[in-house]
């Protein structure tokens, strides 16, 4: 197995960008490379479509105060057993820091190529936050 782990400070509350990244169905509105997430099963599954028109199928496992995890299920990226969760922390009463990090096998790529994959989408996503 292998993990990536990323993390960004902002100045700005924790429940304000919880508010705005918490919702697993909004994945598109604030990540560059996901055109459009689409929600399915009341929530419990969700499917992204990212640039280039691929679709990443995911079962959200778990929802709560200020984190969310869930799974890949199905995509052309070269891992398995994709489990990732995304977290805000609070630091301080205008702060915060994002943490987005996963533990995955990689398939058919060296180790260090699919964190280094993993490691762009994350990084990419909190960059543009």
């Amino acid at each position: 197995m292998a993990d990536v782990s990323v993390s960004k400070r902002y100045e700005v509350p924790a429940q304000a960008m919880w508010e705005r990244i918490g919702d697993p169905g909004r994945l598109a509105d604030w990540h560059p490379a996901v055109e459009k997430t689409e929600m399915l099963e009341g929530g419990k599954r969700r499917v992204n479509t990212v640039v280039g028109g691929a679709l990443v199928c995911e079962t959200i496992l778990e929802r709560a105060d200020r984190h969310h995890t869930f799974r890949i299920d199905d995509s052309p990226l070269p891992v398995d057993d994709l489990v990732a969760t995304l977290r805000v922390r609070d630091e301080g009463e205008d702060a915060c820091s994002v943490e987005w990090g996963a533990t995955f096998r990689p398939v058919g790529v060296p180790d260090h190529e699919a964190v280094e994959l993993n490691r762009g989408f994350f990084q990419a996503g909190l960059d543009a936050l």
